[in-house]
């Protein structure tokens, strides 16, 4: 046994043949262009096809110590040289050892005496097959921007990993990890940057898990790992804490920069959540979506609640979609008490839902989902339309046209078309934009982009009032109100709830109100259901008020016949708000 050592890029080929003489021609012949090692029986040839790797074996099939058809099929099912070609050296002509030959699984023969030329040729396509076929796998299983194993793949090895863990007695982790508001990067900083983050994302995810895990890509900034032979739910938990951190280092960009980068983690565990493999991964991912409504940057085990939910929105999903069409959405109104005068001065119109399998669905749980869907602009269009209608020629006890507020989401501003098709609505009921107040939160001055800004201005411009809704529940709340028109502040129920026996929120809500009559804002309260609330906002020069105590949210009927009963002047607030609290 010998080798021609050439150099280590050159493609390896193996030469099996009982003839000193033969192999110094093949040699002699194949040296230049491979790097050749030898073997005169076939039981180094063995040792040989799976210690060095050859890309290929050429062997005659008369050794002295077996029979080349036999070795050829040996080398055909033993998992490390199955996919190596082999190609027959054989005296035999006739079609019967041709046939043998391929029936067992060889790819080509050659017969002797060889020929330079040929044996060159038979080589050279049998190699170039060889790498079309492994480029084809290539890119039938592994990710071309990471290089990572792709979704099909992953899945197989999660497959295998449940079927051998469950014989041994182990449990297997699948761990679904999405990287947080990763299209801002590519929407802000090009594609090719985050094509930059995911490659150097990936690294770090393969340097942090261990040499058995499997780590695939999945989607465009979502990846899978398989997890396999665990002993406790705590070993998944370390992983995806290690991961974490590793992925909240800076990436930094060619060309100068970083990006910081956050990610939610969901896991499920078998045989603890399931045994099949498809159910697991959907597990971790539900465990995931759970992740990023807790706030992002953190991960999820699954639990079985965690699946009710998920049964309990795709259920809220495909009902959401028809309820439009089958008018199961309608407007209610929830009064604002201007604290000066002690009347009604508008109110807060709030979408409502009933289902008739649902039932009444909250607004907190079936908003998120519309807004998730793209089906909230329609939606929002209707509650515009239906509150504009309603309100069109509402008067209060004074006389005075009533002011109507309309909570927008960012999905509607978002839109191109959302100016032109509040204009038409407004044309449509003969609104004056001076009577509408629209409010806004946090979530939609966060997306920084260009055309939100233009949006609300343009929005101001018409005559239309500005509210930040939730007022300081946020992280940069104040730096806002400096940034964009705003005409008043909603003091969120946090504060006000508790304000007269919690030190601490007196002072915030004092602070607040404070901060907006400097700034020429008006203050509204939100959630006032005791007096002693209303009296306190009333010492602190807050401008108006809603809450249960002064009036539940009522149908446009019941608004009416609200303000039918204040026809005498006299009638305060807190009489309006008994009247609206038996209604």
């Amino acid at each position: 046994m010998n080798a021609n050592h050439t150099a280590p890029d050159k493609d390896t080929v193996l030469i099996v043949d009982s003839s000193p003489n033969s192999i110094r021609i093949l040699n002699a012949i194949l040296g230049e262009e491979y790097r050749v090692i030898f073997s005169t029986t076939g039981a180094t040839a063995k040792v040989l096809a799976k210690s060095e790797s050859p890309k290929l074996i050429l062997m005659d099939i008369e050794l002295p110590d077996i029979d080349g058809f036999k070795l050829c099929q040996y080398f055909k099912t033993e998992p490390e040289t199955k996919d190596v070609p082999v190609i027959l050296i054989t005296e035999h002509s006739e079609d019967e050892g041709r046939e043998m030959g391929l029936r067992i699984g060889c790819a080509d023969y050659i017969s002797k005496p060889v020929s330079p030329a040929e044996v060159k040729l038979r080589i050279y396509n049998q190699l170039r097959i060889r790498r079309n076929e492994e480029l084809i796998m290539q890119r039938a299983l592994y990710d071309s921007l990471t290089g990572l194993a792709n979704r099909n793949l992953t899945l197989d090895r999660l497959r295998y990993a449940i079927a051998h863990d469950l014989r041994r007695g182990l449990m297997t982790g699948v761990m679904l990890v999405d990287l947080d508001n990763f299209k801002i990067i590519n929407d802000t900083l090009s594609h090719d940057v985050g094509d930059q983050v995911l490659i150097e994302l990936s690294r770090r995810i393969v340097k942090t898990v261990r040499e058995i895990d499997t780590v695939g890509r999945v989607s465009g900034d979502e990846f899978l790992i398989v997890l396999p032979g665990l002993h406790q739910t705590e070993n998944a938990c370390q992983i995806a804490s290690k991961l974490r951190k590793a992925i909240n280092k800076p990436v930094e960009i060619a060309g100068g920069g970083e990006v910081h980068v956050t990610v939610s983690i969901g896991i499920s565990l078998c045989p603890l959540d399931s045994d099949d493999f498809k159910r697991l991964f959907g597990n971790a991912d539900v465990a995931k979506h759970q992740a990023k409504e807790g706030g992002k940057d953190s991960y999820r085990l699954f639990t079985s609640e965690m699946n009710d939910n998920a049964h309990r929105r795709l259920r809220l999903e495909y009902h959401l979609v028809w309820a439009l069409s089958r008018g199961e959405f309608s407007v209610v109104y929830q009064p604002l008490y201007d604290l000066k005068t002690n009347r009604i001065s508008g109110a807060e119109a709030l979408l409502r839902w009933t289902n008739e399998e649902l039932g009444i669905v909250s607004p907190a749980e079936f908003i998120p989902i519309a807004e998730q869907s793209n089906l909230i602009y329609e939606i929002g269009k209707f509650a515009l339309d239906t509150a504009m209608g309603d309100f069109a020629k509402l008067q209060n006890c004074g006389g005075d046209l009533l002011h109507l507020a309309v909570n927008i989401s960012p999905q509607q501003v978002r839109q191109p078309h959302f100016i032109e098709d509040f204009m038409k609505i407004m044309d449509k009921h003969s609104f004056e934009p001076e009577r509408l107040e629209l409010e806004v939160t946090e979530g939609l001055l966060l997306s920084n982009q260009p055309n939100v800004r233009e949006m609300l201005n343009r929005l101001h411009d018409l005559g239309t009032a500005l509210s930040m809704d939730d007022f300081g529940t946020g992280y940069s709340s104040l730096s806002y109100l400096l940034q964009f028109p705003f005409d008043a502040l909603k003091i969120d129920r946090e504060f006000v709830d508790g304000i007269t026996d919690v030190e601490l929120n007196e002072a915030l809500a004092t602070a607040v109100i404070s901060m907006a009559q400097g700034l020429k804002m008006k203050t509204v309260a939100e959630g006032v259901e005791t007096e002693e609330q209303l009296e306190m906002l009333k010492s602190k020069g807050c401008d108006l008020a809603q809450g249960f105590y002064l009036s539940r949210p009522l149908d446009i009927k019941s608004l009416k016949a609200l303000l039918g009963d204040s026809e005498n002047e006299s009638t305060t607030s807190e009489e309006n708000a008994k009247n609206a609290r038996a209604t």
